[in-house]
């Protein structure tokens, strides 16, 4: 795995370096840039390259690799990484712009890149991130005909993922509003689980697999996606998650799956959760303490964290079973066995 991802990285330094030259400014424009000088594009790449080069799980563009490989073997895989920068780029890009939604002040163990950056600043590289990997497609050595499936491919699922993070915003806007599990589950596909979706059905898209064996490697991965997202939803209430803190998403406001199912199980809790959530984001995070608490001491007491997290064990087994269905048996499906297994 450490191989793979170090060849990722170096592919996202390809599309977007630690240090901004002239050859990168004028390949992404299109055009050969006189004025204005070098300085001011470093300047406004600075949130993106900085959210960039703290890390990441960068599990997403592993899928794409091991599912090239698995359906079209070594070669196929090694051309896949042109396209990892394709699913990672967005996927930051819309952390930039989820923590200014969500007024969040903590990304990936440092302060939030609109917070250190300026709000600006921070919209504008996030709004960069989703359309610099179309350099990326330009660039690959494909066919025409694959070029346009990545495209489509890539506009579709970035379309869905704004869907999962305007249902999440409707939802946290309104403290006494509680979603459905079928809601959240399917705000889930769009939000988390369609950069999964892409990463997949790019891989398999690649590797020249038939387009039953597209879209169902993108079903799988939306189902690991969704069952990843649920596995963060129980950690930030349990344990807390690397490079946040723990019960953000309660200041936040966020209608997760173990919230939800609580309100669920206990409908009388619900306008007390909801105050609880509303006296959190009046306070901040820093200042929380007593309403996080309350909040998750509930939540676990009525067994809904644990509901959750047997929710989200369950979606992850299932994509486990299915991903030994579709794929022949090779080392590239043991190892996305191997990285499903990891979440669990």
């Amino acid at each position: 795995m450490r191989k793979r991802t170090d060849r990722i990285e170096k592919q996202l330094r390809t599309i977007l370096p630690e240090v901004i030259d002239s050859v990168w400014v004028n390949t992404v424009a299109g055009d050969d840039i006189s004025e204005p000088t070098l300085e001011y594009y470093r300047e406004m790449c600075q949130p993106a390259t900085d959210l960039i080069s703290r890390g990441g799980k960068r599990w997403r563009p592993l899928l794409l690799v091991m599912i090239a490989e698995a359906v079209g073997g070594t070669d196929t895989a090694n051309s896949a990484y042109s396209l990892t920068p394709i699913v990672e780029l967005p996927h930051t890009g819309s952390l930039i712009i989820d923590d200014i939604e969500d007024n969040s002040d903590w990304r990936r163990g440092d302060t939030a890149v609109h917070i250190k950056y300026g709000l600006d600043l921070s919209i504008n590289a996030g709004n960069l991130l989703y359309y610099l990997p179309t350099v990326c497609i330009d660039s690959a050595p494909l066919s025409s005909e694959q070029k346009l499936s990545a495209y489509h491919i890539y506009a579709k699922y970035l379309r869905r993922v704004h869907f999962g993070q305007g249902l999440d915003i409707v939802w946290h806007r309104n403290p006494d509003l509680f979603p459905s599990v079928q809601e959240y589950l399917q705000m889930c596909r769009f939000k988390t689980g369609c950069l999964a979706g892409l990463s997949a059905e790019l891989g398999a898209s690649l590797a020249g697999g038939s387009a039953e064996q597209i879209i169902s490697s993108g079903r799988i991965a939306e189902k690991i996606g969704v069952g990843f997202q649920i596995r963060d939803d129980v950690q930030n209430l349990n344990t807390g998650n690397p490079g946040k803190r723990k019960g953000d998403d309660i200041v936040e406001g966020k209608k997760s799956l173990p919230v939800i199912l609580h309100v669920n199980m206990q409908p009388d809790d619900s306008k007390h959760i909801a105050r609880l959530f509303s006296a959190a984001r009046k306070a901040g995070v820093d200042s929380a303490d007593r309403e996080i608490g309350e909040a998750i001491g509930m939540i676990t007491a009525s067994g809904a964290l644990d509901k959750a997290a047997a929710i989200g064990e369950n979606l992850l087994k299932e994509a486990m079973e299915e991903v030994l269905n579709i794929f022949p048996a090779c080392s590239a499906r043991e190892e996305i066995i191997q990285l499903i297994q990891s979440f669990l």
